[in-house]
């Protein structure tokens, strides 16, 4: 058993208990099968989950996203089934009505079985949020560097532009230079315009 893992399960399992059946839908895997995995936080509008406070939390959220590709697994199903029994089920049950529920065998064989179970569980959880955190990091970094790359080729798109209109002028004057005479004509009359101002000019 991981201990983090268990709080983590706990967790979850009241947010299903408090947010996860809003609605009108019959199951918290219900919510899970509508949205391909798991509602977005505090749910959408338009949705059938309530918005007002309906939907589990990003981390509740995260298990139900784990729990849906295990199910999918060898003997996913049953790991999923543990789930909803351990942390889930309400009014809880006990450790015995849980393993004769899940069939899992009678007496302390069933005990036994019962918590490797839970191990399993733990274990497909722990590397299922592990592998979904590795890809979301791998995302992230991707979608930065193509943030680069699209401000860079704006930036050098903008630049040809900018160069392109410079070439056109010097063409529609006739020749290279053609900027530079224009800039220098430019700032001869803003001088021109200072002494008048400031009253240096001959009358």
């Amino acid at each position: 058993m991981i201990e983090a893992i268990e709080t983590l399960l706990m967790h979850w399992g009241e947010q299903l208990a408090q947010n996860g059946l809003g609605g009108g839908l019959p199951s918290a895997m219900g919510t899970i099968v509508e949205f391909a995995g798991c509602a977005p936080r505090g749910g959408v509008y338009g949705a059938k989950l309530l918005v007002a406070g309906a939907g589990p939390d990003y981390a509740a959220a995260e298990v139900n996203q784990v729990l849906f590709a295990i199910e999918r697994q060898e003997a996913g199903a049953a790991l999923v089934r543990l789930a909803y029994a351990r942390y889930r089920n309400e009014p809880r049950l006990t450790i015995a009505e849980q393993v004769d529920a899940l069939e899992l065998g009678r007496g302390e064989a069933g005990r036994r079985a019962y918590y490797r179970q839970v191990g399993v569980l733990h274990e497909r959880l722990q590397t299922g949020l592990l592998e979904r955190q590795g890809k979301l990091a791998v995302m992230r970094r991707e979608a930065r560097r193509d943030g680069e790359r699209m401000r860079k080729a704006s930036s050098q798109q903008a630049g040809a532009a900018h160069r392109g209109r410079g070439r056109e002028f010097e063409a529609a004057q006739d020749g290279q230079g053609a900027i530079a005479a224009h800039k220098a004509r430019k700032a001869a009359a803003k001088a021109v315009e200072a002494d008048r101002s400031s009253g240096d000019s001959a009358p």
